[in-house]
């Protein structure tokens, strides 16, 4: 596995400080969907093609995880794959959905 080509900016001293500051900046959630999980941030201007602007917040902005890697697998032009986003839906409609028969459930441990 090869280096990310940004990875040394991020083990920078400053890089703690202007990524506080961000998140700060953004009330420490999530951009596009508004989450306050897993909070990342993310550049705008990829640091392998703009290393002076690795540490100009004005060019940061605050991602979760899951928006985080949508938006880097776009910028590389990786296209989802169609299955993989229809399990997914799935399985988070199945996780919103309550039984049928919720009154009839009972603990069977006793």
């Amino acid at each position: 596995m090869t280096k990310r080509p940004g990875r040394w900016a991020l083990q920078r001293p400053e890089w703690q400080s202007v990524r506080h500051g961000v998140l700060e900046r953004d009330g420490w959630k999530c951009r596009q969907c508004g989450s306050r999980r897993r909070l990342e941030v993310h550049h705008t201007k990829p640091v392998r093609d703009f290393p002076e602007e690795a540490f100009n917040p004005d060019l940061c902005l605050t991602l979760c995880a899951p928006c985080h890697t949508i938006e880097t697998n776009r910028e590389l032009g990786r296209v989802p794959d169609p299955k993989r986003q229809a399990w997914r839906k799935a399985v988070a409609e199945l996780a919103t959905t309550k039984p049928k028969h919720e009154k009839e459930m009972k603990c069977l441990i006793q």
